[in-house]
Order: C-alpha cells, then structure tokens, then sequence
C-alpha cells in the first residue's frame, strides 16, 4: 500500500511539472520586443513571430532570404520570375483587401506607411508600415533581420555583396571610363519616368553597389523624391552615356524608341541602350539583385567590347 502511495504521488509531480513545462512554453511563443517604426513610435511586436503577412511586395525576397516564410504575400509579387517559384504554396492576397489579410491570423503584418489600411491592419496585429523612402536597400535588408531576430544573417549578406559589387564596379569603370554616367528611363502606362539610386530598376545596383554616376540633370532633379516624371521631349536631357530601358515581355516596346529624336540621342546612335525586363527589376531583395548585378555587368562589358 505505501509503494502504491508513493507511485501516486510520483505520478502527480510528475503531471504537474509537464503542466509547468507547458504553460512556460506558451508563454514562452507569446513573448513580445518593443520594435521602433519609422515615425518614432515604439510598439509590441512577437520576438519570434511565425504567420507574418506581408503586404509590401518589394520586402517579400528579403524575408524569404533570410529564411523567413510570410503566411502572406502580394498577389502582385507573381509577376516577378525571380520570385515566383519560391512564393510557391504561400496564399497570395490583395494588398486592400483586409478581410484576407484577417482570414490568416497574422501575428505581424508588414506594409507601406502609404497604405490606406494601416489602422485598420493594426486591429488585426501588430503592424509596420515602413516608408520605403526612408532606407536604402541594404539598410532595408538589416532592418528586416532585426524585425525577425536574423540581423547577424542579414548583415553578413550586406558584406558579401559590398565586397563582390566593389569588385565589379571597378572592373566596369576602368573599361568605360570613371567619368562616363548611366540613367534609367521607363515608360509607365501613359507616362515616361528617371529614377534615382533607391528605386528598383537596376538603379541600386549601378549607382551604389557599382559607383557609376548619373548625369547631372537627373542627380539634380531626382533628389526631392527619388524619381521624376520626365516629357519625351525631355529624354534625351536625361540620358547617360549608357541608358537602360524597362521593357515588359510581350508587350510593344515604347512609342518613343520609334522616334527620329530618339534615335538622334547619343546613346542610342553608339548602341550603348540596354534593355532589361522590367519585372526582373522592379524589386531590390537580394535574390532579385543577384540576377540584375550580373546580367547588367555582362550587359555593359558586352557593349563596352564591341
């Protein structure tokens, strides 16, 4: 009977410490880190979180890179190829619909500060509206590495990629010359853009990682935000020495590449245009800048040796 006893009571601290151990475990998936957002604020976010739904396609390869797989993405991240494939079995919402966003139980959602929805969002998880505007695309990448508790990760990608692109940008210049600048020009729907240092299209890539300059009139009239809508009149003006052109697969190449002017421009007239696929280049996530350091370093040799 005593031995009996003693087996009972055995068993019940035994219980009772697996409860313990259980309860320190959930406790444990529900601790928080104070996060501080772009405007300052500081809010409760999860230390580790785990359905995070993201709503800004440009952030989407940086977590992936990391190791991070949203709950969540951006219908629209599809349209990328370097992407696609690895979004595979994640569902894909629309950035304005907040009733999917909702449907996930998201435990984080990550989106621009210019979405519309941002307090409704923050009733749903905790929210980061980062301003795109505000970091460059290294920074940005460090940042999402805090935000996931990766940042070692993140910053030892930052390295490599400084070092292997110094090596690149050097290579490149002494071919075309230290001197000779690049712009970036895209037609948008029914308009005609020059982008900055900071706004996808390959421009992270040949103005930061690579060094080369831009021309005078566009570092002068992207400075205010980033970006400038320009007339077709005007795009000789801000063409570089090499000029880079977005175009879309599928679809007829832009009304003024047709032109007598443009034709009179002299990039166009010393074969130094580049056509990149505009989806390949629209974001600046690691995976995406891989491809678009290597196929415009290729792309520039290539017209630099002929």
């Amino acid at each position: 009977m005593k031995k009996l006893l003693m087996l009972v009571m055995a068993l019940a601290v035994l219980v009772a410490a697996c409860g313990n151990n259980n309860g320190d475990k959930s406790k444990s998936n529900n601790e928080t880190v104070n996060y501080k957002l772009d405007d300052g604020k500081k809010i409760d976010i999860p230390k580790k979180p785990k359905r995070i739904v993201v709503l800004a396609p440009s952030y989407v390869g940086g977590l992936l890179h990391l190791g991070v797989k949203p709950v969540g993405v951006p219908a629209t991240t599809d349209q990328t190829p370097i992407l696609k494939d690895k979004i595979k079995g994640i569902k894909k919402v629309s950035e304005d619909n907040v009733e999917q966003v909702a449907a996930l139980k998201p435990d984080l959602i990550i989106t621009y500060n210019t979405d519309k929805n941002v307090k409704k969002y923050q009733k749903i998880a905790p929210t980061i509206p980062y301003n795109y505007a505000k970091h460059n695309y290294l920074d940005m990448q460090v940042e999402l590495g805090k935000l996931v508790g990766k940042e070692d990760k993140a910053k030892k990608w930052v390295a490599k990629w400084k070092k292997e692109t110094e090596k690149d940008g050097k290579e490149i210049k002494d071919k075309i010359g230290k001197d000779t600048n690049v712009s970036v020009i895209e037609a948008f729907q029914k308009d005609i853009y020059t982008y900055g240092e900071n706004w996808g299209r390959g421009t992270e890539v040949l103005y930061q990682a690579f060094g080369l300059k831009m021309p005078t009139s566009v570092e002068k009239d992207v400075k205010k935000d980033g970006w400038k809508k320009i007339s077709q009149e005007e795009i000789e003006k801000y063409s570089g020495d090499y000029l880079f052109l977005p175009v879309t697969k599928g679809q007829a190449k832009p009304e003024f590449t047709k032109t007598e002017a443009w034709k009179a421009i002299p990039a166009v007239k010393n074969d130094h245009v580049i056509e990149i696929d505009a989806q390949t280049f629209w974001y600046n996530d690691p995976y995406s800048l891989e491809v678009q350091r290597k196929y415009l370093k290729e792309h520039i040799l290539d017209k630099a040796n002929k």
